[in-house]
């Protein structure tokens, strides 16, 4: 008789999922000797060897044949005991449901689907805004039932569908000499300003990085990004809806980008465990045909 640790497991796959110990550290947030004592514990306990050097540099890894066939029990274990913390937790929480983001929570459609869910279904709500990196280990810890990102989440127990697309547009101050244009036509305009990104939204504005201006800074707080842009400090690339609230009491502008311009969109993804996917009457339910399996 043998005893797996659990975490040794989930760390198992989460390596499957990477084919690469240093990611699967970073991912774990622990170091790299760390995920390599883990797995040779699980091989000492099975005497069998799982991974073996990649083909796609020094560092990758791939199964082995024995990998190979421990992964699908490996896989059923922690499904089932996600399954299990699912329902004990929705028992235990009764009418309570968890919903994170990455993205603000005062945008439009995430206040509108809360709103929704509260009203129809009556339920009560525990809102999380957390990094990306950390919602794809929350979910399948059973800590969130959904949640909201803009990037899909590549992951054998989750699934995303894509909810929204938006356009960026150049959000400046109401004193800004911008302000004033119907459109941004040229790039060359931005070149003596201070451009702020937003990080929820940097890796859609990679192109907008090599713009020409005197410098620029990213942060995590869309407050800050709000306070630079109203006090001009700052010029910022993003969707309407990011700063509605402010665009809509006219303190600051949104302005069109240029159709002749590289236009950047962002889309907007919903995230859960796979089979698990509750009140698709609020979340999905204009979005059938468009569903996306990662």
């Amino acid at each position: 008789m043998f005893f797996i640790n659990l975490l040794y497991l989930e760390t198992f796959l989460i390596v499957c999922n990477n084919g690469n110990f240093t990611e699967a550290a970073k991912q774990l947030f622990v170091p790299q000797p760390t995920i390599s004592n883990r797995i040779s514990y699980l091989e000492e306990e099975l005497c069998q060897e799982l991974f073996v050097r990649g083909k796609k540099g020094k560092r990758s890894v791939e199964l082995t044949r024995a990998g190979k066939l421990f992964l699908p029990y490996a896989e059923q274990v922690i499904e089932t005991l996600n399954a299990a913390k699912s329902e004990l937790n929705q028992d235990a929480n009764g009418n309570l449901m968890t919903l994170g983001s990455s993205i603000a929570l005062t945008h439009p459609y995430i206040y509108q689907k809360i709103n929704l869910l509260n009203s129809v279904h009556n339920k009560n709500i525990n809102l999380l805004i957390m990094d990306h990196s950390l919602i794809a280990k929350s979910l399948m810890d059973g800590i969130l039932d959904m949640a909201f990102v803009t990037e899909p989440i590549v992951n054998k127990q989750l699934e995303s569908y894509p909810v929204l697309r938006e356009k960026y547009g150049l959000i400046v101050s109401r004193q800004h000499p911008l302000a004033k244009k119907p459109c941004l036509e040229k790039i060359e305009e931005l070149e003596e300003e201070y451009l702020i990104f937003y990080k929820s939204f940097s890796k859609d504005q990679t192109v907008l990085r090599n713009i020409k201006c005197k410098r620029w800074i990213t942060t995590n707080q869309i407050e800050l990004v709000n306070d630079l842009i109203h006090n001009q400090n700052a010029v910022s690339f993003l969707p309407q809806h990011a700063l509605n609230n402010e665009i809509k009491k006219g303190k600051i502008v949104h302005v069109p980008i240029h159709e002749s311009l590289l236009v950047c969109e962002i889309q907007y993804y919903l995230v859960y465990r796979r089979n698990e996917l509750f009140y698709e009457d609020i979340f999905l339910s204009e979005l059938k045909s468009e569903k996306l399996s990662i």
